[in-house]
């Protein structure tokens, strides 16, 4: 497994993109979880009850730098057409890392559609950590699946 990780962080750039995707990612999480704000003044704040949740976040921004970064790496080295190696399993990966980040913002918008709203937000804030552990179950996959591609294929560019 370190292989395919090794070949495609020796490069600059990817370790460059992948670091800017977790702080994007990171802040996006924190300021949708509410632990994380910008005005009035900075301030970080992670109460008791919040550290599985900014643990598990930590742990989705991380990997989906990394599998976003080595998704990149095969789309710009691979001989297959985009459309086909990106909707690979590490885009489902990142796709539902995104979704599982639930917040109270998010809580907010679906309590204004009635009580459909409030059985979605009372399902998304009881199941925020299973959803959580989902999403870094599926970018663990789509993390073999990349280095499957990498180490198992004859796809990519004689280049590399």
């Amino acid at each position: 497994m370190l292989s395919s990780f090794k070949l495609v962080f020796s490069h600059k750039f990817y370790i460059f993109l992948a670091s800017s995707i977790f702080v994007a990612f990171w802040i996006l999480f924190n300021v949708l979880g509410e632990l994380l704000f910008f005005l009035p003044v900075f301030v970080f704040y992670l109460p008791e009850d919040a550290i599985p949740v900014f643990v598990l976040s930590n742990a989705i921004s991380a990997l989906m730098g990394i599998v976003v970064s080595m998704n990149v790496y095969v789309i710009k080295n691979t001989k297959l057409k985009m459309s086909k190696s990106f909707f690979s399993g590490s885009s489902v990966g990142v796709i539902s890392g995104a979704c599982a980040s639930c917040s109270s913002i998010g809580f907010i918008l679906l309590t204004s559609f009635g009580s459909i709203g409030v059985a979605a937000s009372t399902f998304l804030s009881v199941y925020q950590i299973p959803l959580l552990l989902v999403s870094i179950a599926l970018l663990g996959w789509a993390y073999y699946s990349i280095h499957n591609k990498l180490t198992k294929s004859c796809m990519l560019n004689e280049s590399v």
